[in-house]
């Protein structure tokens, strides 16, 4: 790739990650975890160069064999819909109405060469089971044109599920207020509801109050549709996040557990130099020091942060989150994303000390620094952060 780009006098960009022992660090699924660093690599990059659009590869074969990984674990028609060509308005998909074989092809008669990921073939991973063995097994003995056969179901599941999605947010809208602890929904309006539409509107309900569908599952939908039977008020039910769910005669009630008030807090960190967090019982130093070894750098035990000095104002600021922070700046990830895949609890998110240089959030105890922030290996001047628990 970068030969060809090159070739092409197109700028190239790479960047080198221990994806394996950062996602056993972490203790997420190794491919997951890779997903999102590419993805997370690809929008700080678009962000960088002022991109408007990142072009990414999947093809026909990628959406039929994401519709079967998926069918086999049980997903919905959400699930189903599988790849989708345009995702926020910034990822785009242009191969994918284009077989592999197609791609490869015109790689060849073009005299173009390919780089093909060793892990591909590694059947310890389901979806390469399913891409070596289980199509061709498919095609061989019953469908011949399985690929384009899936990929169309794919196409109708997401035609399907764009349906439901629309109705359902006219129906959230039309049936739920606010309040202070939660989420009140009518119980009315939701019986009335298709079972589909009814189901969406109580997850669209659900990630208001949690943030994210986290552990949430078709068990609990089942349950809070149960709530809405005749006879039953005052019953609940617990929901992941120890949330509840409440019936109250006409009303089905969401609500958080009361959690600890936590006032928003801002303080300077100056460089060098050191602030107390009283809110999260901590204490945050900030010391000068030549760049460390890259194993060092790496040190993923989220206590220290080794920052570029260069890039730095001669103090920082260390506050509480902000509704749309992103993680070194905008075009970034999202610092809510992050806590939530974290799985840090929603009652400790407004406790954890954020360091800031301007608007940017470039370090997180507990996660590494924004990559542009972090000092690199050989950098003439450092700051290295640490955070210590209050004695006491």
């Amino acid at each position: 790739v970068r030969n060809l780009s090159s070739e092409l006098g197109l700028p190239f960009v790479s960047e080198f990650l221990a994806v394996k022992a950062q996602a056993a660090e972490a203790k997420r699924n190794l491919e997951d975890f890779a997903r999102q660093q590419r993805y997370d690599f690809l929008y700080r990059v678009a962000g960088q160069v002022g991109a408007q659009k990142i072009a990414v590869g999947h093809t026909l074969n990628d959406q039929a064999e994401t519709l079967l990984f998926r069918f086999i674990r049980g997903s919905g028609i959400e699930g189903l819909s599988a790849i989708h060509p345009v995702v926020e308005g910034k990822i785009i998909r242009p191969l994918l109405e284009c077989s592999r074989d197609q791609v490869i092809d015109y790689l060849n008669s073009h005299g173009v060469g390919y780089r093909e990921d060793s892990t591909n073939f590694d059947l310890n991973f389901s979806r390469n089971r399913i891409r070596l063995e289980l199509i061709p097994y498919l095609e061989k003995n019953f469908n011949p044109n399985l690929i384009r056969t899936l990929a169309g179901a794919a196409d109708l599941a997401r035609e399907i599920w764009s349906f439901i999605e629309s109705q359902a947010k006219d129906g959230f809208a039309r049936l739920h207020s606010r309040l202070d602890n939660g989420i009140s929904l009518d119980v009315k309006g939701l019986v009335e509801l298709h079972p589909a539409i009814r189901k969406q509107v109580l997850r669209q309900a659900l990630k208001e109050l949690n943030g994210s569908l986290s552990g949430i599952t078709s068990a609990h939908l089942e349950k809070l549709c149960a709530l809405l039977g005749a006879a039953k008020s005052g019953r609940r039910i617990s929901l992941p996040g120890g949330n509840v769910a409440r019936r109250q005669f006409g009303k089905l009630l969401l609500q958080r557990l009361e959690p600890e008030i936590i006032r928003p807090f801002s303080y300077n960190l100056p460089l060098p130099g050191k602030c107390r967090v009283p809110e999260a019982g901590v204490i945050l130093t900030a010391t000068m020091c030549s760049s460390p070894s890259l194993l060092t750098i790496k040190d993923t035990s989220g206590t220290r942060a080794y920052l570029e000095q260069g890039l730095l104002p001669p103090s920082l600021t260390v506050r509480s989150r902000n509704p749309g922070d992103r993680y070194g700046g905008p075009d970034h990830r999202k610092v809510k994303k992050m806590m939530i895949d974290k799985k840090i609890p929603l009652t400790m998110r407004s406790k954890l000390p954020l360091v800031v240089a301007g608007q940017d959030v470039i370090w997180i105890p507990g996660f590494r620094p924004a990559q542009n922030y972090e000092v690199r290996p050989g950098s003439e001047s450092c700051v290295m952060i640490e955070i210590h628990q209050e004695q006491g």
